[in-house]
């Protein structure tokens, strides 16, 4: 079996009416995706999630300069090789290559079990579980404007009656009078010990001083996980974050934004976390999140898996389900209950109270429907900065 050709499909989902993701400046009209489809000889073909970096132009020209020219004509089951291979071409081309190496690498996943007729996770090892216990994330609790907390606690009820044991809540307004506290004690209030509770900070509590003031604070709260309390750099804060996760009472976790094992191994040189949710559609694909989760394992951590939604959502169930036991233990998988599954994939992820069956089917367990990018062409200016007067989009229209 030979690759014969390496397809992206960039495409923006709209948000169903009503619903926005607001994040400090930043509000999200949709949702980006940035399909890679691998293709071969023997007619199969393997599809993976490239993270888009709010810029899928970066991603796709790796893709087609780099390392299409590179993968032509390969086995697409040699894929360890093959992954070492596209790292070396792109080492100095930074995030855009790990993540258009994570497309691909989920492809090749995707054409072997196909080829074999067994899902992924057979492949990686056989499963430890085969329902994973999911907490409602993304673009839920918090990440639209509320006129009080009674709605909070409503949308919530939502989930919990679906059959959800924990809920993430979005945080990240920085002081307990603007948001923060009341909120994640209005939840615990009506819903008591049954249910586990996470914040998402969002990287917006900034320093130290501050992230950890917001730690203590939530104490009395018996939160799950405090999560990504400081604001985003290229060195993602490794050092304040293994010692906030030493120094405060509330277990903290990261690692939704890390490009590559070498960012997982300065988190650990620094002291390591409670949890690491690499996001395979960031991380470098199962190849490299699988040694991720060996990372995890070696200094005795938790890995939960960051979630965008999208084709991320497959790959990290077979990762989630065929890692060691004692790291996945107690540990809950993010899952975006409002994201469009049945708009993008012939077999959409199944749920069943509050839990994620992982797929039977061979490979990932889905293909993409047809006709997506007419249906959800790519607008390029999904992400918007509110203080800007017009978008980049509408600027190109107007010339």
């Amino acid at each position: 079996m030979k690759i014969t050709n390496i397809e992206t499909i960039a495409i923006s989902i709209p948000h169903p009416p009503g619903h926005i993701w607001v994040k400090g400046e930043i509000s999200a009209t949709g949702w980006d995706l940035l399909v890679v489809r691998v293709h071969t000889d023997e007619g199969i073909s393997g599809i993976g999630e490239a993270y888009h970096l709010k810029n899928p132009w970066a991603v796709i020209a790796t893709i087609e300069q780099s390392l299409k020219p590179l993968l032509i004509g390969q086995d697409p089951f040699d894929n360890e090789q093959l992954w070492a291979q596209m790292f070396i071409r792109t080492v100095q081309l930074g995030s855009a290559a790990i993540a258009a190496i994570a497309g691909i690498d989920a492809a090749l996943w995707d054409i072997k079990g196909k080829a074999l007729g067994l899902p992924v996770y057979r492949l990686l090892g056989g499963a430890n579980m085969k329902e994973i216990p999911l907490y409602t994330g993304g673009h839920v609790l918090g990440y639209r404007p509320l006129n009080n907390l009674g709605d909070l606690v409503k949308e919530a009820e939502r989930y919990v009656k679906k059959g959800y044991k924990a809920l993430k809540m979005r945080g990240g307004r920085g002081h307990p009078e603007r948001g923060d506290i009341e909120s994640a004690t209005a939840l615990r209030k009506a819903f008591g010990d049954d249910i586990e509770l996470l914040v998402d900070v969002n990287s917006e509590y900034g320093d130290y001083t501050t992230a950890k003031r917001m730690a203590r604070e939530f104490e009395p709260l018996k939160l799950y996980w405090l999560e990504d309390p400081f604001r985003f750099t290229i060195h993602y804060h490794n050092e304040e974050t293994a010692r906030l996760s030493r120094e405060a009472h509330v277990p903290i976790a990261t690692g939704g934004n890390v490009y590559g094992r070498a960012s997982i191994k300065r988190i650990v040189e620094h002291g390591g976390v409670d949890y690491v949710m690499a996001n395979v559609s960031k991380a470098g694909g199962l190849t490299e999140t699988r040694k991720i989760i060996t990372l995890i394992e070696t200094w005795n951590m938790k890995y939960s898996p960051h979630c965008d939604g999208g084709l991320n959502a497959l790959g990290n169930f077979h990762l989630f389900a065929s890692a060691p036991p004692h790291v996945t233990a107690n540990v809950y998988h993010e899952f975006d209950p409002v994201y469009p599954y049945d708009q993008l994939l012939t077999h959409p992820p199944v749920i069943r109270n509050g839990k994620a069956i992982v797929p039977e089917r061979p490979g990932l367990g889905s293909d993409l429907l047809e006709g997506l990018e007419e249906k959800f062409p790519f607008q390029g200016d999904t992400w918007f900065i509110h203080n800007r007067k017009e978008s980049v989009a509408g600027r190109k229209k107007r010339k």
